[in-house]
Formats: structure tokens, C-alpha cells, sequence
């Protein structure tokens, strides 16, 4: 077949292509809203706030005890350098993040 001939049915394919499209909306689409409430991520719910004292401790049991008694809750979470977590949003939760010296870095809630 030549190149002639193909033009007939390569315009035809692209008529028949545009008429399966989706027809635009006027109305905007409307992002689904989250199956869990979040709360504003600058809330201290964690008790984070409270623990600057232990930025660079080493975190053995009674410093953690101290910690648990600070935040008045035991939802803690220690991150090893390197470790795997998992993205869930919790902000009740602290997480304890540790640095290569084996020393808290940082405290967060989220």
C-alpha cells in the first residue's frame, strides 16, 4: 500500500480516537476528602515541645522513662539511622529520631 492510500484510513483512526475522548466538565472535579481527619501539623500533640533538654542524649532506659513521663504517654517511636518506617500520619505519636553517634536528634510528631 502506499502512503496515499494510508491517508484515508490514518484520518479516519483519528476522528474515530477524538470521538471516544472524555468530553471536558464545566464543573470542577473535586478531590475526595480524607478517610481520617488530620489535625494542624504545627499542633503539639506529641509532647515534641517539651523535650529539648534531651537533644543529644543517649537514650537508655531511664531516659526514656523520663520521656514517657514528660509526655505523659508511652506511643514512642525510636528511628535507628537507616531503619525502615512506615509513612502512616499519627500525630499522637513522638518519634525519636537517632543520629549515626547514637544520640537523639530530633523529636516530632508526624
Amino acid at each position: 500500500m502506499t502512503a496515499r492510500a494510508l491517508l484515508p484510513l490514518l484520518a479516519g483512526s483519528v476522528l474515530v480516537l477524538f470521538g471516544c475522548a472524555p468530553k471536558p466538565s464545566a464543573e470542577p472535579v473535586l478531590a475526595e476528602s480524607p478517610a481520617v481527619e488530620t489535625a494542624n501539623p504545627t499542633e503539639d500533640q506529641c509532647g515534641a515541645s517539651k523535650l529539648s533538654e534531651y537533644l543529644n542524649a543517649v537514650p537508655t532506659k531511664d531516659v526514656m522513662d523520663n520521656i514517657k513521663a514528660i509526655v505523659g504517654h508511652d506511643r514512642i517511636r525510636v528511628i535507628e539511622p537507616g531503619s525502615a518506617v512506615t509513612m502512616d500520619y499519627r500525630v499522637d505519636r513522638l518519634n525519636l529520631d537517632i543520629g549515626e553517634d547514637g544520640r537523639i536528634k530530633r523529636f516530632h510528631c508526624v
